[in-house]
């Protein structure tokens, strides 16, 4: 006999009237690989960042060891003068990045001004551009040194690889009195298919010519930045649908290197372009109008086409999340990153730092930087025998 039928019924009435234990559902956590891939993707551009802002620093040659990209386009670095160009296995014994060559006689300082960092879609790169501030301390005094760069990295497994570099000192291009190109020669190779050549050519081409079609093939997130030779030819954003590279309606390309990132032709989805072209330029005040030879590095990421009926969720990228290197349908190059700079040679910008104040004459064949001190002494950039100076620490000013 069950206790309910020992009970009195009143007794009974009231406990079947008593509520029970009432559970609660539990809360949904929230998706854990969301979070992972959000802590991924701030980890790796932190760690790009430390990478960027330590080779300021050490200004040591690049660590270009990789299979992501090919071996016969290798890596590049393009400085400020007209003869820093390194290409491949020369990045191997690559000397100092900064201009003047004089970073290792006198005080110096590195200040990253606006470093960004932007990463592809499947994380394989990421492109890079900074405002740096290069402080040269002479006469007791600092003299400031404006400078621009671009880099492109590739994520090899664990690590940032290096894989081109273009610095440049912001001025307004001019073509040489004498009529003659200035800047070295790039070493044209190409591994691409031609079809992946004339799709890059097809998006970077209106871009330097201004071509009608040019926002067809030119990314206009927050991701895009192009620069151009002059020292205000910089847009960033939705901006570069307005972008005037190059005055001048005729650019032709002379040097071209173009390299994709990635294990495979088929599974990559960044390409980069480095090259010489030379641009007819007007004239202005003190100059005829001219031919120039300017250096040229661009990024282009694979992305699918948004297709003008936004109802065709099957071929709108909104609606499809895969990736170009898994399933390329649709899917076209674009332009992200784009730097065009004029190579000035180290007399001609120091004249432009250190005006009537520089005593040197001659810093193309590697003469010591000398001034003229306000109190007429001449200070000039050597260091005692047997001394180091340390290297210039590099650091981010707010």
């Amino acid at each position: 006999m069950s206790l309910l039928r020992t009970l009195p019924p009143a007794l009974v009435v009231l406990l079947a009237a008593c509520p029970g234990r009432q559970v609660k559902d539990r809360p949904v956590l929230a998706d854990p690989v969301s979070g992972s891939d959000g802590n991924v993707i701030a980890a790796m551009i932190a760690e790009l960042q430390d990478d960027v802002l330590t080779s300021y620093e050490r200004d040591e040659p690049p660590d270009v060891e990789t299979g992501m990209i090919p071996a016969e386009i290798g890596g590049a670095r393009l400085g400020v003068g007209p003869g820093d160009v390194l290409i491949a296995g020369e990045l191997e014994r690559a000397p100092s990045r900064w201009p003047l060559r004089v970073e290792r006689d006198l005080p110096t300082a590195i200040r990253s001004k606006r470093l960004e960092t932007h990463l592809a879609q499947d994380l394989s790169a990421a492109w890079v551009y900074d405002e740096l501030s290069w402080r040269i301390a002479m006469c007791g005094r600092t003299a400031v040194i404006p400078l621009r760069i671009t880099m492109l990295y590739a994520r090899d497994g664990d690590r940032w690889v290096p894989i081109f570099e273009h610095m440049s000192f912001g001025h307004t291009a001019t073509p040489r009195r004498d009529g003659q190109l200035y800047g070295t020669r790039i070493p044209s190779k190409v591994v691409a298919t031609s079809d992946i050549v004339d799709e890059l050519s097809a998006a970077m081409s209106p871009v330097l010519s201004l071509g009608a079609n040019r926002a067809a093939g030119l990314a206009s997130g927050p991701e895009a930045m192009l620069l151009g030779p002059d020292v205000a030819a910089e847009w960033h954003g939705l901006d570069v649908l307005k972008a005037q590279l190059v005055p001048g309606p005729a650019k032709v390309v002379e040097d071209r290197r173009i390299g994709l990132v990635g294990r495979s032709v088929e599974g990559s989805t960044i390409a980069y372009w480095v090259g010489n072209v030379v641009a007819d330029l007007p004239a202005r005040p003190g100059y005829a109008a001219g031919k120039a030879r300017l250096r040229t590095t661009f990024v282009f990421e694979k992305r699918r086409t948004v297709v003008s009926d936004p109802e065709d969720k099957a071929r709108d990228p909104r609606h499809d999340a895969r990736s170009c290197a898994v399933d390329d349908t649709d899917c076209t190059w674009v332009l992200v990153q784009g730097h065009v700079s004029q190579p000035i040679g180290d007399q001609e910008l120091a004249t432009r730092v250190f005006g009537t104040a520089l005593l040197s004459s001659n810093l193309e064949s590697g003469e010591s930087l000398q001034l003229t001190c306000d109190d007429g002494s001449t200070s000039t950039a050597t260091v005692p025998a047997g001394v180091l100076p340390a290297p210039p620490p590099a650091a981010r000013t707010p």
